[in-house]
């Protein structure tokens, strides 16, 4: 009895440990989601026309930092996609968290 209620309090101790990472992943998640939505917004409403410029000679600085420019052919595409991946991981995960049924992986 002793060595299971000593391996549940590990566990709880570790458990009180990963609570406040966990708190502050919902909210760099919450910030993903809006600089995802906002280069969604970009994508779809003014990516073309600012690809049009630039095939039609329009001189813009696209240098970067390191990453991919936002104007090449698919870097926010890409960026998008991965987004979608991950977010329906999130959600298939929390769901099983949920499910009092699911067994563990």
């Amino acid at each position: 009895m002793q060595k299971r209620i000593d391996e549940i309090q590990k566990k709880y101790r570790e458990w009180c440990h990963l609570l406040p990472q966990l708190e502050e992943d919902i909210r760099r998640w919450k910030h993903a989601v809006a600089l995802i939505r906002d280069m969604d917004n970009f994508y779809t409403h003014e990516y073309q026309v600012c690809h049009q410029a630039i095939e039609d000679g329009v001189e813009l600085d696209l240098r970067t930092e390191g990453e991919y420019s936002i104007m090449s052919e698919d870097a926010l595409w890409n960026a998008l996609g991965e987004f979608h991946q991950l977010a329906w991981l999130y959600l298939r995960s929390s769901v099983d968290a949920l499910d009092r049924y699911t067994q563990e992986d």
